[in-house]
């Protein structure tokens, strides 16, 4: 079974002034909506260059169990998912937060993120059940020369459901 960070970064699929102390900063979310999107593009291409291009080189994933991966382990377990057809996935940022600046790293931003992948898989007696992921995930966001990078994701909460009913995953 595919590892839960492999899906989480796919969640990963999406750089300017923003004004201090907003809680739900307006201006930077469709920036980082952009963002995710170009991961989501760069990861449907299985284009580690350009996944890379948007990650910090301290990148880090961690799992609900606590797991974590560095950016080049992520973009391996990405690019050995099967292609799915039937995959659609959709990336929902439930909040931006702008933290402020931190020396050497440039401006930080918070999101709150919700991750919702829907596919159908043959099942072993010809069947099609649907599946679906959905994750919510906090990721830190750096701006260290005017590009916004992904720099950590924590995958909070992962429910996996089949036709519709919660699916326990060991």
């Amino acid at each position: 079974m595919v590892k839960t960070s492999t899906f989480l970064l796919l969640s990963f699929l999406l750089a300017s002034a923003v004004q201090p102390g907003l809680a739900d900063d307006s201006t930077l979310r469709p920036v980082l909506e952009s963002r995710y999107a170009a991961m989501k593009s760069a990861m449907a291409d299985r284009d580690a260059k350009a996944i890379s291009s948007l990650l910090t080189v301290d990148f880090i994933s961690i799992d609900v169990s606590g797991n974590s991966g560095s950016a080049a382990q992520m973009i391996t377990e990405a690019n050995a998912l099967p292609e799915d057809q039937s995959r659609i996935s959709n990336t929902e940022i439930l909040s931006v937060e702008r933290e402020g600046e931190v020396e050497g790293e440039g401006e930080v931003a918070v999101v709150q993120q919700r991750y919702d992948m829907k596919t159908t898989k043959s099942g072993p007696d010809d069947s099609k059940p649907n599946i679906e992921l959905i994750a919510i995930s906090t990721d830190t966001w750096i701006n260290p020369n005017g590009v916004w990078l992904l720099q950590k994701t924590v995958t909070n909460q992962t429910d996996l459901l089949v036709d519709g009913k919660p699916f326990h995953i060991r």
